[in-house]
């Protein structure tokens, strides 16, 4: 009976040291932005996607009229479709993939942040690529914060900039005010506390709206 015993508990624990240990699920890693060379490089997001380039990707294509969903950091169905349609009125392949020629199109790089681009009426200085922004949609594509066609000039090429926005375009932005003495913090492209300041402290010395949020008016004005 001893023997039976033993012979049970070494056949136990033989068996418990053989089981093959579960696989571990791979996590996803969140996608978020690095810098390189002093630039925002954002990460290519695509179905399975999450974090915060996700959540810049899609409070993007909300300004821009493409998206109308949540912020919600996971690149869904949703998201893809959405993707898709901002693709194809930018005139660039339409696979719900968002690559480096899609980033450009969301986040315009300045031509030079040395001189940036400025007011004028040569036809051959333009800000920005070619870009369907928050004025220019995709037919039968809502837009958000159309400018009247009857203002068309070269602010209107930007998109809408809200707080807790990143980019080249914020950048853009922060040296706009620091030239018209309204800003003196860091070029970082972030729209964080400071940089709403300033742009409250534009609006109100041009008789704006003072809300903070740069639209077409304010850009004319900073420009």
């Amino acid at each position: 009976m001893t023997t039976a015993i033993a012979l049970l508990s070494s056949s136990a624990s033989f068996a418990q040291t053989q089981a093959p240990a579960e696989e571990a699920t791979p996590a996803i890693q969140p996608a978020v932005p690095t810098v390189s060379g002093g630039r925002i490089v954002r990460p290519t997001l695509q179905l399975g996607s999450q974090g915060e380039s996700v959540r810049e990707l899609q409070s993007m294509l909300i300004l821009l009229g493409y998206y109308p969903g949540q912020v919600t950091g996971l690149y869904q169905e949703d998201t893809a479709t959405a993707t898709r349609r901002f693709q194809t009125a930018a005139g660039i392949t339409a696979d719900g993939i968002v690559g480096p020629a899609t980033w450009s199109r969301l986040f315009p790089t300045p031509p030079s942040e040395a001189n940036p681009p400025a007011a004028t009426t040569s036809t051959s200085a333009t800000p920005v690529a070619s870009t369907p922004a928050a004025n220019t949609p995709a037919t039968n594509t809502p837009a958000a914060n159309t400018p009247p066609a009857s203002n068309s000039g070269n602010a209107t090429a930007f998109p809408v900039l809200r707080p807790g926005m990143e980019g080249d375009v914020v950048r853009q932005l922060q040296q706009r005010l620091r030239a018209k003495g309204f800003y003196n913090g860091a070029i970082d492209g972030i729209f964080g506390s400071q940089t709403e300041a300033s742009v409250r402290q534009a609006q109100a010395a041009n008789n704006l709206t003072v809300d903070g949020i740069v639209g077409p008016a304010t850009w004319r004005a900073l420009n």
